[in-house]
């Protein structure tokens, strides 16, 4: 089964549970979290109803297996080595007020006043619609491993 298509259950917080397609998962320091996606509807510039697939990092109390799926081709990352420093804080994420939804990620002082986050964040941030990394300070460059 390709990645993506291993099906969850996602328990939302007010105990109502959707479907969700698993797209991989993480271990942390205190457990595992695993990265989701839900199909919701969204307004359209028609005006219409659209569908739009909401990616986010859940952590294990959230998610659940579906009886019977196979999740062995879910790709895993594996815990970070101690001191490494990857959730360091090297990057934010700008709302554009005239363009609702729309966000740029910049690497940290390219814009001042946008607000801070880590590669995790920033990368999860890129998988969402109208997100894009900025060019002025080409943010898509500092995506790429120095080691």
């Amino acid at each position: 089964m390709p990645a993506g298509n291993a099906r969850v259950i996602v328990v939302l917080p007010d105990g109502q549970e959707l479907r969700a397609s698993l797209y991989e998962r993480r271990r942390v320091p205190d457990g595992w979290q695993y990265r989701v996606a839900i199909t919701i509807w969204t307004a359209a510039s028609s005006g219409g109803p659209e569908p739009v697939e909401h990616t986010v990092w859940l952590d294990s109390g959230h998610v659940r297996p579906i009886e019977g799926g196979d999740y062995s081709s879910v790709p895993t990352r594996p815990a970070a080595p101690a001191g490494r420093g990857r959730a360091r804080q090297a990057w934010t994420i700008q709302n554009l007020p005239h363009r609702p939804g729309a966000r740029l990620i910049h690497i940290i002082g390219c814009q001042p006043g946008a607000t801070p986050i880590d590669l995790d964040q920033a990368l999860d941030a890129l998988q969402q619609p109208r997100t894009v990394p900025c060019r002025e300070c080409n943010a898509t460059s500092s995506f790429t491993p120095a080691d």
